[in-house]
């Protein structure tokens, strides 16, 4: 019994240290575009059943004790879309958007990504890019995918994508579930093309969208996990004196 309450209130304190951790991670990119918060959902793990094989008058029957758990576990990392707020920069690069959708960009090996983040920025070689260096991508009337290049300081986009002086258009892409996204870095996300969508999104040139992340609300995350991490220490120590009492009780005996 003692031994299986010192499992269980250790695995909880390392399910405490991974929920401390992520809630760290949020106000950290509190000012990070684009960014949308995480919150890791704890479970308890599945029950089971404790037998004793020694009962009835000849010690032969089963007879069902009860259950067992063995704690806690991290369920699910949930991301929060829930929009930024817009604030702007005046900087042509600088795209964001109002509705639900995402810039769609090429990874290495072929790979599509999809952001929030429209920090963008213009390379050597006049592709418009993200910080990270990856191409953000455009599409054109006949619905073919391409690069984007910034010919001089008069590019301009307008509220649908567009960008003037051509049948190009940013690309913004939807999706009717994002349970399926993978993260790549602080705002950048993975996922198969399939159900991928057009988005009926607003985009804002010179301004970006910020992070959802309420730093109040996070603070009080911190401080909640760090009192359940301060009960399960002392509970710790309770079970260890006990283990320790008994083994030396034993060994009088």
């Amino acid at each position: 019994m003692i031994i299986r309450s010192l499992y269980n209130v250790t695995r909880q304190m390392n399910v405490l240290q991974k929920k401390q951790e992520n809630n760290a991670a949020n106000p950290a990119n509190g000012n990070t575009p684009g960014y949308k918060y995480q919150q890791l959902i704890q479970t308890a793990m599945e029950e089971h059943e404790v037998y004793n094989h020694a009962g009835g008058r000849d010690n032969n029957e089963t007879s069902l004790l009860g259950t067992i758990n063995f704690g806690t576990a991290v369920d699910e990392a949930y991301t929060s879309f829930t929009p930024g707020v817009l604030k702007e920069t005046g900087i042509f690069s600088d795209l964001a958007l109002t509705g639900k959708g995402f810039f769609a960009v090429q990874l290495e090996g072929g790979a599509m990504g999809f952001t929030r983040n429209g920090n963008f920025r213009v390379g050597p070689d006049q592709r418009l890019i993200t910080q990270d260096g990856h191409p953000v991508l455009g599409v054109d009337n006949q619905g073919n995918v391409q690069e984007i290049f910034v010919e001089n300081d008069n590019f301009a986009v307008d509220n649908k994508g567009y960008i003037n002086g051509s049948d190009l258009r940013v690309m913004t892409v939807d999706f009717a579930d994002y349970g399926a996204f993978e993260m790549r870095g602080e705002t950048m996300y993975v996922r198969g093309q399939e159900g991928i969508q057009a988005a009926d999104v607003t985009i804002s040139q010179g301004w970006l969208e910020g992070s959802n992340v309420n730093l109040l609300d996070e603070v009080v995350k911190m401080i909640e996990v760090s009192r359940e991490f301060e009960s399960s220490q002392r509970a710790l120590k309770v079970l260890n004196e006990t283990l320790q009492k008994t083994v030396n009780e034993i060994g009088r005996n």
